[in-house]
């Protein structure tokens, strides 16, 4: 507002000056004509003629007299008793505006006129700049929950340097908050896995200078991704906030908090992503002291987690590393306690382990297999060997299980044992399984165009394909891409994966089943499924684990076992098949079970496809054209 009424004020002199400079102009020209330094032509008249007149510009023309002459104005210049001499306003005014004082003038005010225009923007320019600028620590300060208020009074500037001193205020809560979220697992509050490695690093250059040892434990949790799978992800972030208090809990219990100078986190707990944390313990005086901290977080795992109505039970496997023992630098220190806890989970989950040299050779050969599995899986470098299911009466086959296997070019065979858990682990199982699926369905499309009609060809599928395949599209594909009819082709999945099946997977393979495909349910009794369970899965076979075949015979409770089992499929019209059977005694032990298929060395071991065509197809045609199968006698019979 006073800038406004500055710029008024400033016309308004620009405005007076130039009248006075024209008032002074213009008498100089009378003063001029009156006394003959220029001339103009003036006009004389009577007297008695002469009628005066007051313009309206009279009153910046002081002292002047004037005349109104045929209807134009007239200044008066002077005048005697009988006439009076004029000159034309017009005229004068004419050499007025022409004058280099009144154009110079005029010009310098038009200098300042723009000069102070071109301030004028400016200082409007900055105005705005300070505005945005006050508007945007307005933003900052709100972003940043600043109990702020803006002075009641004051312009912009003020109001700036108010808002920059409430932000200098509480810079060191903005410090303190903003290295919170930048170092801290969102979900659990824990620190992450980088300002984890970060401390874990300073704390180990300390222990070098002190010759001091540290222990590191590696937690992972068992049975998470069930959790997550069978009540959803929210769920499972519950979970993880319940392990991390826990976690928490042992934390002070030990008095191994480290918190941070600056936010307060404690940075020897971290979150290192999913369902893995781990522990730092500094200045270990008795490495006996990790694994008790190790038993006690065991404890805390297992017991109920509470979520809403629900009872949880989980577990978790620890690895335990030591340095320098175990290892010198922070990641590989992380990596040692990662290998152990593998050991503990491959050691029955729900235990600890702390790492050994051993168990480096392990690794080492885990990821030199994954490597070469990578490789073998993109040049094809499988093939497939088929080991018959035979009846117990007359040893007709039934059908054949499909086997991957490796013949390493420099390792030799490779067993299924020890590359097929790779795989799943590495999802590498997607793409090998595609293969084994297409070449197994194309395999037995020629068999069943060579007569075997009644024989099926069985494939076994993981969890992991369940999960990311789209099951009946994906065995329709193979099927229509190699000309298989849906009941010539079985899908053997295991109990421990059928049981843990989403409705979505289960509803997937009953489209399966209406379309002919046959499922089995493989490696029966090691799970943990139930009666009511079992009645609902979408299944037409039950293969008995061979653990119940070879203790059946010498543990009376295994052969119970074995004897429900048979009734059990027979009430529910389920084909029994008993898996690993090698011996006479056995074969017949099943037999007189009522089990009526058998699957075994004592039988045949997995064959390449040319020695079942040369067993099968070559001997008995006529058989396989009568009957759509053909007779498998067992080795010893050969």
């Amino acid at each position: 507002m006073q800038s406004v009424f500055k710029n008024i004020a400033t016309c308004i002199v620009c405005f007076v000056v130039i009248c006075i400079v024209v008032s002074l102009l213009f008498t100089k020209q009378v003063v001029d004509l009156q006394t003959g330094r220029t001339t103009i032509p003036l006009h004389t008249q009577p007297i008695s003629a002469q009628s005066e007149y007051i313009p309206w510009y009279a009153f910046l023309l002081a002292d002047q007299r004037f005349l109104q002459v045929n209807e134009d104005t007239h200044v008066l210049l002077r005048r005697s008793q009988t006439e009076a001499t004029s000159a034309s306003v017009k005229h004068v005014m004419t050499r007025v505006f022409s004058s280099p004082v009144l154009l110079l003038l005029v010009m310098v005010m038009l200098i300042l006129t723009l000069t102070r225009l071109r301030e004028l923007r400016l200082q409007h320019t900055r105005s705005k700049a300070l505005t945005d600028i006050d508007r945007d620590l307005k933003d900052i300060i709100s972003g940043l929950e600043i109990d702020y208020k803006a002075l009641p009074i004051g312009g912009t500037v003020a109001q700036i340097s108010h808002a920059v001193h409430a932000i200098a205020s509480n810079i060191q809560r903005i410090k303190i908050n903003t290295d919170s979220h930048v170092f801290q697992d969102k979900l659990t509050k824990l620190i992450d896995r980088h300002a984890y490695i970060e401390h874990i690093s300073n704390e180990l250059a300390m222990a070098e200078q002190q010759q001091s040892k540290c222990g590191l434990l590696f937690i992972d949790l068992d049975g998470f991704k069930q959790v997550n799978d069978s009540f959803g992800h929210s769920f499972g972030d519950e979970i993880l906030i319940q392990v991390a208090e826990r976690l928490c809990q042992v934390v002070r219990q030990y008095q191994l908090q480290a918190l941070h100078a600056v936010h307060g986190l404690d940075q020897n707990l971290s979150r290192l992503g999913g369902d893995e944390f781990s522990i730092f313990i500094p200045d270990l005086k008795d490495t006996g002291f990790c694994t008790e901290v190790a038993q006690t977080i065991l404890g805390e795992i297992e017991r109920d987690f509470v979520l809403g109505n629900k009872l949880v039970k989980i577990s978790a496997s620890i690895g335990i590393a030591v340095y320098p023992d175990s290892a010198a630098t922070p990641n590989a220190l992380l990596q040692m306690s990662d290998v152990a806890m593998y050991r503990a989970k491959t050691d029955g989950r729900g235990i600890f382990r702390v790492y050994s040299p051993e168990m480096g050779n392990k690794i080492r050969r885990y990821h030199y297999l994954l490597e070469e599995l990578r490789l073998a899986i993109a040049s094809q470098n499988f093939h497939l060997s088929f080991q018959p299911i035979v009846h117990v009466e007359d040893c007709s086959i039934d059908y054949f299980e499909a086997l991957a296997r490796w013949h390493h070019p420099i390792e030799g065979l490779i067993p299924p044992s020890e590359f097929i858990p790779i795989a799943e682990e590495s999802n590498l199982i997607l793409d090998l399984g595609d293969w084994i699926l297409l070449e197994s369905c194309r395999q037995m499309s020629a068999w069943h165009n060579a007569g075997m009609k009644r024989v099926r060809i069985s494939v076994n599928v993981s969890g992991i394909q369940l999960k990311h395949r789209a099951i009946f599209d994906w065995v329709m594909a193979a099927l229509e891409k190699t000309g298989l009819p849906p009941t010539s082709l079985m899908l053997e999945i295991t109990e421990s994966t059928l049981i843990t099946a989403s409705n979505e997977i289960i509803a997937q393979l009953e489209r399966c089943r209406s379309a002919g495909v046959t499922i089995a349910i493989d490696d029966f009794g090691t799970g943990f499924s139930s009666l009511s369970t079992l009645a609902d899965l979408p299944i037409d076979v039950i293969k008995i684990d061979k653990l119940f075949i070879s203790q059946a015979k010498d543990n009376p409770k295994y052969y119970k076992i074995l004897n429900s089992i048979s009734e059990l499929g027979t009430q529910l019209d389920l084909k029994i098949v008993a898996e690993g059977v090698e011996q006479v005694d056995q074969f017949e032990l099943v037999k007189q079970m009522g089990i009526r298929c058998v699957q075994g060395y004592l039988v045949s071991r997995p064959e390449t496809s040319s020695r079942v065509g040369n067993k099968v197809l070559k001997s008995n045609m006529n058989h396989i054209a009568s009957t759509g199968t053909s007779v498998w006698l067992p080795e010893s019979s050969n």
